[in-house]
Formats: structure tokens, sequence, C-alpha cells
């Protein structure tokens, strides 16, 4: 018996196959995902023990008391014949009568022998099954400490491992710990767990719990990995995973330094110092696996178009620190800050993934819990920068599905009001690839744009609630007001956020972008109405081209500095919005027209490396293009590919619409009769009297006429 107790010990366990998180992930955990311990077969273990080896057939025949041939000494008395094969797990009839058995299925060969089949039942072979755990325990840890070897040759033992192996082989507590590792539950909430007695169970019986002072045991040394953890500002702190810190490192940084300042929803600086001194008052083990999980959409690069495995690779390792965010997430405090970004950014990786009516809900929870949130851990500025930036999220998705925003939102406070804008920038760095950050500083201005982004979307937030009704019969007045808001918000710009042309940073050129798109969303409706004129329409139509013209010219610039690989699925929605306005209005180039179909297309399918959205989305500009009568050539069908086979709901699960396309005929009858003559009529009164003359030629009542109008309306939008 000593012999087979031996041969299970527990080699030493390396400090690096253990991780801090609510969630065990590794990347072998499947073996037993998918199978219960009653499904265990104990028939295909082998004791270690010697004794279990079968015996020759002279020494059965000693054994067994059998007379050898010739041998006349053995005819002393008849012994019970030994079986041809014996199991370590005998059945209970057979166990009863310490009798051997052989295993048989669905009866052992004893019992039919003595016609008792029907009670010849095997019990699970709990020390076969925990040998097989303690086995691939040691496989993974064996796994660990060679990546680990690589990296730092961290070689401590973690006693707390150690601990929890000894209870699966002593305490017979190893079935109930495979449970709760297939559940999600943490280290630390097994260890809690392993040093209380449980609850009887039925018949009354208890199992063997640790006793305290292997429990304090156990909790000292969690406490002391975590401490040599927080004083080496391990990364590894934060997510199970990855053993590699670098590659957590890498992805963070690629986050900061592309989606985040697009999408501000926390403050920077304090999370970083947060992150890296083990802090979680603005960090969390599932805000960081949620960050790395958007981040995966940016490891890829030109040199892997063709490279199946590694896009395969980088899908896999998003979808486990999102299973990880998710399982942590299902024991958070919906509370606390982190909770609330986390589930924001869950939408930005649900939404890149082609799953937004999934990630939606995401979103709308975090902001129900921001405006029910009634305690505050962190200070006001952070806060304040977080809660613009999910409600400006949130206003910006429901503008490029054109659905009424269910959070409200005022619309005319002012935002970051208690945030020092100046103070609060750092420096942005150009950061792909490892060693990138030391190639460039520049002023960030991250913060001031996440600022002037919230001004921006207060006006769409405006003007989504005109059209939709709830400001009542939409009138040439509210419109013509809202476009005069978002000229103004650009003139009032400040200058670091002006310049478009001289290389801009990448999260102020899409505010610019965007800028474009709103102006194309509140003027393309008008295009539906009568107007009186033709001179009339035709200026409204070149104005919503012109728009959508700059637009483009902005998202070339974008590719052309940041390619298409490095940016927010945002962007998407801007490039097909902006496109189907030029080549739906914008019938008098047609190879402008032939051009902006190529361009759509194929920057779709170069986003499409790390957003699958744009599958779907390449889909949708492609129907558009059915509906406008407008051929495509068969470069680009081909270019579509598998896109051309997407169905209806695999359209409306990456877009929660089965079009990206403004839905006018909803639209128009909340507009008041006459609007659109009646707009262009107060669009030209209106800008005359700006203190700014932009003609030079008036007539003796200062009323520009005819083709000097649209000179007025071309300097305007030219300021």
């Amino acid at each position: 018996m000593a012999h087979q107790r031996g041969s299970t010990e527990q080699p030493g366990t390396s400090e690096s196959s253990i991780q801090r998180s609510d969630t065990i992930g590794t990347d072998d955990s499947s073996n037993y995902s998918n199978q219960s311990m009653p499904d265990i077969q104990p028939s295909s273990f082998t004791k270690p023990s010697s004794s279990t080896n079968p015996p020759s057939s002279e020494t059965a025949s000693a054994s067994s008391g059998q007379p050898r041939p010739g041998d006349l000494s053995g005819a002393i008395g008849r012994r019970r014949k030994v079986p041809d094969s014996v199991t370590p797990n005998a059945c209970t009839n057979c166990k009863k009568a310490r009798a051997k058995c052989d295993g048989a299925k669905p009866a052992c060969k004893r019992c039919m022998n003595r016609n008792v089949r029907d009670s010849c039942h095997y019990e699970i072979h709990a020390k076969t099954a925990k040998e097989q755990m303690i086995r691939e325990i040691q496989r993974l840890q064996r796994k660990n400490e060679h990546l680990e070897e690589e990296k730092d040759n961290l070689g401590e033992k973690n006693s707390w491992i150690e601990q929890i192996i000894a209870s699966l082989k002593d305490d017979g507590q190893g079935t109930e710990i495979i449970g709760r590792l297939k559940r999600g539950e943490s280290h630390q909430t097994i260890a809690e767990w392993l040093g209380r007695p449980l609850v009887p169970g039925r018949g009354g019986e208890h199992h063997q719990s640790l006793s305290p002072t292997t429990e304090h045991s156990i909790t000292e040394a969690i406490t002391q990995y975590h401490k040599r953890m927080v004083e080496a500002h391990y990364p590894r702190y934060w997510t199970n995973v990855t053993p590699e810190a670098s590659l957590i490192e890498h992805l963070v940084l690629l986050y900061l330094t592309w989606i985040h300042p697009t999408h501000m929803l926390f403050d920077e600086h304090r999370f970083m110092e947060n992150f890296r001194d083990c802090s979680d008052t603005y960090c969390s083990s599932a805000l960081v696996n949620v960050i790395c999980a958007m981040s995966c959409n940016l490891l890829h690069d030109e040199s892997w178009e063709d490279d199946d495995q590694t896009k395969a690779g980088i899908e896999m390792i998003r979808n486990k620190f999102m299973d990880e965010t998710r399982a942590l997430m299902q024991n958070t405090d919906y509370g606390k800050m982190t909770a609330i970004q986390t589930y924001a950014i869950m939408f930005l990786v649900e939404l890149g993934s082609g799953h937004a009516l999934m990630g939606t809900s995401h979103l709308r929870l975090a902001a129900e819990m921001l405006l029910s949130k009634t305690t505050s851990e962190q200070s006001s500025e952070s806060e304040e920068i977080a809660a613009w930036g999910i409600l400006t999220l949130h206003t910006a998705w429901s503008g490029f599905t054109y659905q009424k925003p269910t959070i409200p939102i005022s619309t005319t406070a002012n935002p970051f009001n208690s945030v020092a804008l100046e103070q609060a920038d750092g420096i942005w760095r150009f950061y792909r690839q490892p060693g990138d950050a030391y190639l460039s500083d520049r002023p960030s201005f991250s913060v001031i744009t996440a600022s002037e982004s919230a001004k921006l979307f207060r006006i769409v937030h405006e003007t989504i609630l005109v059209y939709c009704g709830s400001r009542g019969r939409t009138s040439a007045r509210s419109l013509l007001n809202l476009y005069g808001r978002f000229l103004e918000w650009q003139e009032s710009l400040p200058l670091g956020l002006r310049d478009v042309e001289n290389e801009p940073l990448p999260h102020v050129l899409f505010i610019h972008i965007q800028y474009q798109v709103a102006l194309v969303h509140l003027l393309q409706p008008l295009l539906h109405l009568d107007h009186s004129y033709q001179e009339s329409y035709d200026q409204l139509q070149s104005l919503v081209i012109r728009h959508a013209k700059c637009g483009l010219h902005l998202l070339h610039l974008y590719s052309r500095l940041y390619t298409n690989y490095y940016l927010s699925p945002m962007h998407l929605f801007c490039l097909v919005h902006l496109c189907d306005a030029v080549v739906r209005y914008d019938a008098s180039d047609e190879t402008t027209r032939t051009e902006c179909i190529h361009y759509c297309f194929t920057s779709l399918e170069q986003a499409k490396v790390g957003y699958p959205l744009a599958g779907p989305l390449q889909k949708m500009f492609r129907l558009a293009l059915s509906d406008y009568k407008i051929p495509v050539s068969d470069e680009l069908e081909r270019i579509i590919g598998a896109s051309a086979r997407i169905g209806p709901e695999e359209l409306l699960e990456a877009c929660t619409r089965s079009s990206y396309v403004q839905p006018i005929l909803q639209i128009l009858p909340n507009m008041e009769p006459g609007l659109g003559q009646d707009f262009m009529d107060r669009f030209q009164q209106a800008f005359e009297d700006r203190p700014a003359q932009h003609s030079q030629e008036q007539t003796s009542s200062g009323r520009p006429h005819g083709k000097q109008k649209r000179v007025t309306i071309s300097a305007l939008l030219n300021r």
C-alpha cells in the first residue's frame, strides 16, 4: 500500500503555473470540460504497484495451491481459481467477498457463475481518477515551467498548490475540485472551500475537510504569492490566459495607442499606475482581459494575410480572453466603475467580431449601470472621463444604426467640466510592434479629443431626437439650427485638433470623419422631399456630396498614414455610410463613383483580417448597390468572395438591422410639409448674415443670387 501511494507523489510546482484571477484559463482545461467523473472508466488505468502485474503461470499455480504436472505435493487441497485477468476496481460483490474480479461488464465472470449478475455493480474508483488528474496537473506544470524558464526562470514552489494536490490525494475531494475547476472557480475560492466542513451528504455522512492548520497554510501561501507578484509588478497577476507577460503588455499598449484615444472609457494614467502596482481601484482582472481581447484584433498585419494558422491562433486567444472576462463578470461588483468600463469594451469586442446584437446589450447595460451608480471609488475627474466616454459611445452607435438612444443625456451639459484637459493629456507614441514606442513622441490631445467628441455627439443625440419625433414635427428651423451647431462645433475646435492635413493623430482624424458622417445623416433625408426649384435641390445634393467626399478624403488619409489594420470597428460604419452617399447621389462622374466602390470593398477586405464585422458590411454595401442599379465588376465580385453568401440573420447579428442605409421611409412621415424647399430658403438667408462675407459680388439689396449662392455655400464649407 505504501508503494502505491508513493507512485502518485507530486513533483515541485513552479510559481509560474499559478496566476491571479477569478477563473482557470489554461490551454488544456478542455481535457476535463467534456467529461464528468462518472464517465471515466477506471479499468483503463493501471495501478503503479507491481502487485497489478499478472502472475506467471508457475507463480499462479503455486499461489493457488494447484499441483503442477508430476508434482504430487500439490495435491494437498483445492483452492479457488485465479481469473485470467484482474481489474484494480472490483465489483461490489467481489469486494465484499474479498474475491478476485475480472472487471467484465455488464457483469463479471464470478457473478455470472453465481447467477447474481443483476447485483454486479461497479463503483467509481476515486483513487484512480485522482491519479489521472494529478498526472494531468503534473503535465501542465511541466509545460508552464518550460515556458517560464525561457522568460524569467521562476523556479520557486507554490506551497498552496501542493496543499490542494495533497487534498486531492488524501482527503477525498478530487471529484468536487474537478467540478469546481470546470465551473470556473478560482484557486482562492477552492482553497477557502477546502478549509470548511462540507454539508452532510445523502444518508448523513460527512466528508473530511482540511484542518485549520492546513487552511492557514494555503491562505498564507496565496498571500505570499500575490505579494511577490505585486512587488515584481508582474502583468500575469491579472490574467490566466497566457503566461507570457510580454504579450499582455504588448496588447495593453496596442489598446492604449489605437482604441483608447478614440473611445476614452477610463483614465489612462491611473489605470496604468494600478496595472503596474497590481492595485484594483482603476484596474481589474476583467478589465485587463477584455482590453487584451480587443487588442487581439490589432495583432494582424500585411505579412499575415495568407497565414490561416496565425489567424486561427489569434481568434482562439481572443476568445479565451473573452471567456475569462465573462467568467469574471459573473461574480463582479456591478457598482464598481471598472465593471461598467468592462461592459463598454465588451461591446467593442463583440461589435468587431460581428456580434452587435449581443454587444449592444453590453453597451446598454454599461450605460444603465452608470446612471444608477451611487458610490464613487475613483476620483471625480476619472469617473467623469469614463461617464462621458460611455455615453458618447452609446450615442455614436445609435447614430450609426438610426436608433433612438435608450439612455438620456443632457444636450446642453458641458462635458469634462471638472477635468484639467491640458494637464491630463500625455504623449502619443506610434506603436504597433515592441520597440515602436521609442520611434516618436507627440502630444496626444487624447483627453481634449474625447471632450470634443462628447460635445459633437450631444448634437448627434439631438439630431436623432428631432428625426424620431421626440421634439414634435421635424421643421426646417430645427434642422437649420442643428446644422449651425455642427458648424460652430468645428469652428471652435482647439488649435491642436484643427489640422487634418499635416499627419494628424489617428483619433484626431477620426473625430473629423465622424463629423462629416453626422452632417450627411442630417441633410440626406431632405433629398427625398419635394423641392419647388431644381436649383435648390441641386445645391442641397451638392452639399451632401461635398460632406461625403470630404469624409472619404480623410479616410484615404487615415489608410495612407496608419493602414486599415489599426482602427476601431466604428471606422467601418463611417466608411460604408460615406461611400454610399457618394455612389448614390453623385452620378456626374462615373470614374469617381467606380473608384469609390473599389475603395470601399478593398478597405473592408483589409479590415476583415482583424474585424469579422467587415464581411457583413461588404454584403450590405453590395445589396445597396443592387438597389441603386449600380453594376459591380467581376474583379470586385471576386474580392467580396464568401461575404456574398452571408444571410439576413448574420446581417442582423452584425448591425442589429439588416442594412446600414438610413431608414428614410420611417423619417419622412414626421416632417412638416414643404420642409425641403423651406430649409434651403432659410439656409441661404441665415448664412448670408454671418459676420464673414465670402462672396465678393452682391446685389444692391445685399442678397447673392444664382451661382453666387453656391459660391457662398462652398466658401462656408471650406472655412
